[in-house]
């Protein structure tokens, strides 16, 4: 058996354990558990996603099909993480980016009680909120309140910033 490919597959694996994600990698969009809750909450369920697999034929095929579907368990479980995080109100920094966020400044807040908005609702996320506020801003803006129009237009910022685009229902 050849030594050289055995190493570098050696080295390969060595170097792809290395690779860490942890609470500098993300930043917070909204509000929920803390990084440490939420990322062990998704640990836990991050398994469901393996697929197994069955190949028959030679050792190298049978080699080649357990690699390949062991990467795209990696991808699938990676995934799976980000989406995972992204409800809990955590998601990936842009690379090269500090996480400005994670500051409590930069994290969106509740909205202000002004004019009847950001009533305490179920608990759920501040998406969740800002989304029934924008409909009820929304709806208050058509029949001509002047504030109403302008709590739409904040509120539709913010959902805009995490990537939500508000539209009336």
């Amino acid at each position: 058996m050849k030594s050289k490919p055995l190493m570098a597959l050696g080295a390969i694996m060595l170097l792809c354990g290395c690779q860490t994600s942890n609470q500098a990698d993300y930043m917070q969009i909204g509000y929920g558990p803390s990084f440490e809750v939420a990322h062990a909450q998704c640990e836990l369920q991050k398994r469901s996603v393996d697929q197994g697999y069955i190949a028959i034929g030679s050792p190298a095929f049978v080699a080649g099909a357990g690699l390949g579907n062991a990467l795209g368990n990696a991808i699938a479980q990676d995934q799976f993480m980000k989406n995972c995080l992204i409800i809990s109100g955590w998601k990936r920094a842009p690379h090269g980016q500090q996480p400005a966020a994670t500051t409590a400044a930069a994290v969106p807040g509740p909205v202000a009680p002004a004019g009847g908005y950001g009533q305490a609702r179920a608990p759920g996320s501040w998406m969740n909120t800002a989304l029934l506020d924008w409909s009820a801003a929304n709806n208050k803006c058509i029949a001509g309140d002047k504030a109403a129009c302008n709590t739409k237009a904040k509120l539709g910022a913010q959902l805009r910033a995490a990537g939500i685009n508000p539209t009336p229902i």
